[in-house]
């Protein structure tokens, strides 16, 4: 009975795991029905422990068992061990508290099962879907890459078969006519030495033949002049003849002699060069004969390796058309469900059609804007235009109002985002305003470094100035102030005055000093190396309104390039704490090489760099006071602010030492009010 209701039970969970989607009923009716059926279980199993005591542990655990096995009460089936289906009233009323409460934590951890199966089944569905797709993936890879790669890879190796049996049959062919040429050349030399001997056989022969013949016709000749004087007689001048002839004869004997000595020696002479030519003739020969032997080796090992190779490639051929007919079957099964997914692709086409067309409509219009975008842009380049020039106007009034007040010229360049919140900037009516006291600053411009670069400031702002004082023919400054040193301002004032492309290196020849003035230590020329300590002071020498400085020029005919590479003056070792930079840069007209008979003086710029708190106090104590000088930079500044021109740069970039900067500016302007008063009284 225990195996029947283990099995009664698995049959069940496999039901409900097999169909978590059905209808369940409804919860109130089946917790009546679940605490009915469980009563009666509970009744039977009691009964049961009341007849057999022994076997209590037994019933026990089938309690047990019989309460977890929810799901045969709940189609209604009957445990096996229950005998009695009708329980006593009085036992079936005991038992219905506890076993209605245990019903209902029953229900719910079923209820909590059934949920959790129909999650596990979703999420099995939701991997199955994915692998589904990569399996899909993995067709169109196989496809698309696997299938051509194999069939590229067959094309090469056959190819390359086809390449080497190509070479095979050529070289077959080569080493055959290798061979005949061997052969015929074996032949020939055979030919050749045989026709040599015969031609040598018929020379002496022809040769000997010749010597007798002429050997025979003299004999003769000589035989019947013998006999011819012998019938003559005896006459004494013939007799003197004779014995001359007899002489000649003897002679030519001699001659001869030594003729035939000559001639053997020439033919011997004559076999012994033949010898040596046949066998310097027959080493050459041989030679080639082993070459070619040594070369029909080297082929033969070739065809063998060669043989080799065609046995790996038929057998990797015969791999690989098994690998072709797997992928072949891989491929049908890979159509088959492309044309799977081409049906399934048809609506996703035509969408696509309809995504063209309106792609098309969407670049026409995208055509469109960018025509009414060309039109606008060369309006506004146009307006742009008109608003730098009037700008531009607009700058020169004002310069040329300055220059009618007779005043000195304060700017004041905003680093907004280092300074204190209190301070308001007001960039239009070129004022600074203190939140917390109403205080007001007053300056001829208050320029954002945002929005105006170094670069910017010099070719837009400061270059009117400029242009005014070089057309006046008056010495002018540029004095910047700042509690930090301020190297890029000093960078792009030498660009904006000395590159190639400025109207000032085409009208004028530009020299330039750069000397660190300092009255505590050493001052540096800064044109100067690093390795140069010299601590001789920098001499000055006051003239009419300029100053002359006795260190290092120079001229400046190729931009910033002829300048030394130590220039910024920031990073030099020996350069002292306290002090002020001036850069001295002078303007020699070019058109004064022309007129030699006027001497035109040069027009003298001064940068003045003041970065450091202590020479920005002696500043402040020194030159704006009526009272002689305490130091030699002091008399300096003096000189040049009362002699010069001058142009003041408030480089207001710090959150420390700003109010030092803007009362400054103030006693700036009490100078120019009282040079006001001074002109109105004159």
């Amino acid at each position: 009975m225990k195996k029947n209701n283990k099995h009664k039970t698995k049959i069940s969970h496999q039901k409900d795991s097999l169909s978590p989607h059905k209808s369940v009923r409804s919860s109130y009716q089946r917790n009546q029905d679940m605490v009915s059926r469980q009563g009666n279980h509970t009744f039977s199993s009691q009964n049961k422990i009341t007849r057999n005591g022994s076997s209590v542990s037994s019933s026990k655990s089938r309690k047990l068992m019989d309460i977890t096995n929810t799901t045969n009460t709940i189609n209604g089936s009957r445990p096996s061990s229950t005998k009695n289906p009708f329980p006593s009233p009085s036992l079936r009323n005991s038992l219905l508290p506890s076993s209605r409460s245990g019903s209902l934590n029953i229900n719910i951890n079923k209820i909590k099962d059934l949920k959790d199966r129909q999650d596990k089944i979703r999420s099995q569905r939701h991997t199955l879907k994915t692998q589904l797709i990569e399996c899909e993936r993995e067709i169109k890879t196989i496809k698309f890459r696997d299938l051509s790669k194999f069939k590229f890879e067959l094309y090469k190796k056959k190819s390359k078969h086809a390449n080497y049996l190509k070479q095979i049959k050529e070289l077959t062919q080569i080493l055959n006519s290798k061979d005949s040429e061997r052969d015929g050349l074996i032949n020939k030399n055979k030919s050749d030495l045989s026709g040599l001997q015969i031609q040598l056989d018929h020379n002496l022969s022809s040769k000997k033949h010749e010597f007798r013949e002429s050997y025979n016709q003299k004999l003769a000749l000589w035989e019947n002049e013998l006999q011819v004087m012998e019938n003559f007689e005896p006459d004494h001048e013939i007799t003197k003849e004779i014995s001359h002839l007899k002489k000649v004869l003897q002679e030519l004997d001699e001659n001869w002699e030594n003729l035939q000595r000559q001639n053997l020696e020439k033919q011997a002479n004559h076999e012994s060069q033949l010898k040596k030519d046949f066998n310097a003739f027959k080493e050459g020969k041989l030679k080639s004969i082993d070459s070619l032997t040594n070369k029909n080796n080297e082929l033969l090992s070739q065809v063998t390796v060669l043989q080799s190779e065609t046995a790996k490639l038929n057998e990797e051929i015969t791999h690989i058309d098994t690998q072709t007919q797997d992928s072949q079957q891989q491929f049908s099964q890979i159509n088959k469900s492309l044309t799977h997914l081409e049906a399934e692709n048809n609506p996703l086409v035509n969408q696509s059609l309809k995504n063209s067309l309106e792609l098309e409509y969407l670049q026409q219009q995208m055509e469109n804007l960018k025509e009414i975008a060309s039109q606008q842009e060369k309006s506004y380049n146009d307006t742009y235009s008109t608003v730098e020039r009037e700008l531009l106007r607009s700058r020169k009034l004002e310069n040329s109002i300055i220059e009618l007040k007779g005043t000195m010229r304060c700017y004041a360049y905003v680093m907004e985002q280092n300074l204190p919140e209190n301070l308001l900037f007001d960039y239009e009516n070129g004022t600074i305003i203190r939140s917390l006291s109403d205080h007001v600053y007053k300056f001829d411009r208050v320029i954002p470094h945002l929005k105006v670069s170094e670069d910017k400031f010099f070719s837009q702002e400061y270059s009117v100035y400029h242009d005014i004082c070089l057309k006046q023919k008056k010495n002018f400054n540029l004095i910047s102030l700042s509690s930090t040193p301020y190297g890029s301002l000093r960078e792009s004032l030498i660009k904006f005055l000395t590159d190639k492309d400025t109207i000032y290196q085409k009208q004028y020849i530009i020299t330039l000093q750069f000397v660190f003035l300092s009255d505590d230590e050493f001052s540096q020329d800064m044109l100067l190396d690093y390795s140069h300590h010299d601590k001789d002071s920098i001499k000055l020498k006051f003239e009419k309104n300029s100053i002359s400085l006795d260190s290092k020029l120079v001229i400046i005919e190729n931009g910033i390039e002829d300048l030394p590479l130590n220039f910024n003056c920031d990073d030099h070792p020996n350069l002292p704490h306290s002090g002020m930079g001036i850069i001295k840069v002078q303007f020699f007209p070019r058109d004064s090489k022309h007129n030699d008979k006027v001497e035109t003086m040069p027009i003298d710029f001064y940068f003045i760099e003041l970065n450091n708190l202590k020479t920005i106090e002696q500043f402040e104590k020194n030159v704006f006071k009526k009272e002689s000088c305490d130091t030699p930079i002091a008399l300096v500044l003096k000189k040049l602010i009362s002699d010069t021109k001058s142009f003041f740069l408030l480089n207001l970039n710090d959150t420390k030492n700003v109010s030092k900067l803007l009362t400054i500016s103030e006693k700036i302007q009490s100078i120019n009010h009282l040079s006001k008063k001074k002109r109105k009284s004159i």
